[in-house]
């Protein structure tokens, strides 16, 4: 086959190659077909009636020929893969002489499905009015529109709008008419909550299961505590941080998130007040070439970290610390390892804020100043997430008493 499809990822958020929703389409050839896969992808984009905005197809020497990589962003990723997937066996099928090939079909059933798909006018309207106001909406699991999240938040089934009540007709029994009856009246208007919905605080780590979890844990524990209700997701892909978000207890929501929900989908919020990266998971997720891509999948929340929060980086991982740069907001970095680490000197010269362990005892610097708050008496496979942890705390503002439980 002259052009196989050797990665194609639907990314419903925030993820590594783009800050929106979109699709990741990788292909070898035998030879650079790049112009052809971009006008083709174009084409079929505006045939289906689909969304398609900041396409970039790049081709470099592969040893099967060439790797193309087409990117683009879009409101259905889901829609953009069956497009691409219907891009490449049109590419192919022209290569191969196939004039029995029906290519008008398969595009007539896409503009269907998007149709199908598509929210009615009325969801539209209020999605983009919770928008205006500065509210989050998604589309839950079960097919209602959820605005705003956690306590904050409220939802509505989208298919009441797409139903008209039922009146006779002026124009008699025999008669035929087109649409709606002439004084049919629009569906009841929702009463929107609009004044107590919006987002909440939102806490999102990544890293190797083990120490990412002890992190979220003793995060939620802790509000909890201090009486702030937390939704807690460990292992949290895509679906299960959005069924987080719908959690209507939920104050505040601490999502664990896994390294292969993040490549594979993207994420599931488009802010969050805190982020963390723990440290590196020791396998790779499908399609992440090496550790330092890994670490930028895991850095992904931290680009969407509100400039007025604080992200922790754990500055004994290189391919971590090396995150830094693309930060939105204040750092505090962590490190387990008993010597002065580089990366925290540098960091503390500049005035900012770590959280590291010297002679068994967890110090806690900023800048110059630096004072001892808590035993290191963790095994060092936890000692990571706890220090993660306990910087967050530290970032929202508990004092040390508090978080010592005095």
């Amino acid at each position: 086959m002259p052009t196989e499809i050797t990665l194609l990822l639907g990314l419903e958020g925030p993820n590594l190659y783009m800050p929106q929703p979109g699709v990741l389409l990788r292909v070898v050839s035998d030879k650079d077909r790049s112009r052809r896969l971009k006008d083709a992808l174009k084409d079929g984009a505006q045939s289906i009636g689909m969304v398609l905005g900041y396409l970039d197809v790049a081709a470099r020497p592969a040893a099967a020929g060439y790797q193309i990589d087409a990117s683009f962003s879009t409101p259905t990723p889901a829609l953009g893969i069956a497009l691409a997937r219907y891009v490449v066996e049109g590419l192919n099928r022209r290569e191969a002489g196939d004039d029995a090939w029906d290519a008008d079909g398969p595009l007539w059933e896409l503009q269907k499905r998007r149709r199908a798909e598509a929210l009615p006018l009325e969801a539209l309207q209020l999605i983009a009015e919770a928008s205006s106001r500065g509210i989050p909406s998604f589309t839950r699991a079960d097919g209602q529109v959820q605005l705003g999240y956690g306590a904050r938040g409220w939802s509505f089934e989208p298919a009441r709008f797409a139903k008209r009540p039922e009146r006779a007709s002026l124009l008699g029994d025999d008669e035929i008419a087109i649409g709606p009856p002439l004084f049919a009246s629009p569906p009841a208007a929702l009463e929107v909550p609009w004044e107590r919905l919006g987002p909440i605080p939102i806490v999102a780590l990544a890293g190797a299961d083990a120490a990412r979890d002890i992190a979220a844990r003793t995060v939620a524990a802790e509000l909890d505590t201090h009486g702030r209700p937390t939704g807690l997701a460990l292992a949290a892909d895509y679906d299960a941080t959005r069924e987080l978000l719908a959690n209507p207890a939920a104050t505040i929501a601490v999502a664990a998130l896994s390294a292969g929900g993040i490549a594979a989908r993207g994420l599931a919020i488009e802010r969050c007040a805190y982020s963390a990266v723990v440290d590196l998971p020791a396998d790779l997720p499908a399609g992440i070439a090496d550790s330092a891509e890994l670490a930028r999948v895991l850095g992904v929340p931290m680009l969407i970290t509100d400039p007025a929060g604080r992200v922790a980086l754990n500055a004994d991982v290189p391919e971590i610390a090396a995150l830094a740069e693309y930060a939105p907001c204040p750092i505090i970095f962590i490190s387990t390892a008993e010597a002065d680490n580089p990366t925290i000197g540098f960091h503390r010269a500049q005035g900012g804020q770590a959280l590291f362990v010297r002679g068994g005892t967890v110090i806690a610097a900023q800048g110059a100043a630096e004072h001892a708050v808590l035993a290191a008496t963790l095994p060092p496979t936890e000692l990571p997430g706890a220090l993660a942890a306990l910087a967050l705390l530290w970032a929202m503002g508990l004092s040390w008493q508090q978080i010592r439980g005095e």
